[in-house]
């Protein structure tokens, strides 16, 4: 009599086998979300904050070293810690509403890039040259969020760390990418690995590792070029279907 073999694990049902992906699909999903929002938090309000708090401690120091301030210095200054705060409100507010404004979506993303250069030049006093290529349109909402937020992060790491006062963006259309470009030709670094087994995740790189990551869930890539006294490029290099 032939002995029926029995499997140490019966085999699961297409039921249950189903649940499993969906449970794993949601789970992708959520984390994926998770990841967004820290990154817009770290983006938006945080960088808002930081403004305001470095206008507020300019004056400190200012006042401190005995240095004389004028009525129309303080209440230019204060015009500028103002505008950011009311920024991060703003953008906070969004984040409890939807995690978004529509009309910000509904700008092309040219515009939005445009935007955030306005807001950069008034809050630091640098000048920024825009190169629009080939200006990319119908670009869907998460591309463009992607984009916007990585030229404000490049863009607040090189006044920080720079020490430069011009700095040049370039919008452009490869075939079916689009390509963010923030460069300068200040002091520049050698860049972290962002990728393979020795990426970067010191708490210091935390803004190189949100770009990296913003980029890679629409499917793109980031790439840092620098070097000690070579200036830097920050390239992000996104699928137009993100």
């Amino acid at each position: 009599m032939a002995l029926l073999k029995t499997s140490a694990t019966p085999p699961r049902s297409p039921k249950h086998s189903s649940r499993q992906q969906a449970a794993r699909r949601l789970l992708a999903v959520t984390e994926e979300e998770l990841r967004r929002i820290v990154l817009d938090l770290h983006d938006g309000p945080v960088q808002q904050l930081f403004a305001a708090s470095s206008q507020v401690a300019l004056m400190q120091r200012r006042r401190r070293s005995g240095q004389p301030i004028s009525d129309q210095e303080w209440d230019r200054h204060l015009q500028q810690v103002a505008g950011a705060l009311a920024g991060a409100l703003r953008e906070t507010r969004g984040f409890l509403t939807a995690f978004g404004a529509a009309d910000f979506l509904q700008q092309e993303v040219a515009e939005l890039i445009e935007s955030q250069i306005v807001q950069f030049e008034a809050a630091t006093g640098n000048r920024v040259e825009l190169r629009l290529v080939d200006r990319p349109r119908d670009v869907p909402a998460a591309v463009k969020i992607t984009l916007y937020r990585t030229c404000q992060e490049a863009l607040a790491n090189a006044y920080r760390h720079s020490r430069t006062d011009r700095h040049l963006v370039r919008l452009d259309r490869e075939g079916a990418f689009i390509v963010l470009e923030v460069s300068d030709e200040g002091r520049g670094f050698t860049p972290p690995p962002l990728t393979g087994e020795r990426a970067t995740e010191r708490q210091e790189h935390i803004g190189l590792r949100g770009m990296r990551d913003r980029v890679a869930l629409v499917g793109g890539a980031l790439r840092i070029d620098s070097a000690p006294g070579k200036g830097t490029r920050v390239i992000a290099r996104v699928p137009l279907d993100g």
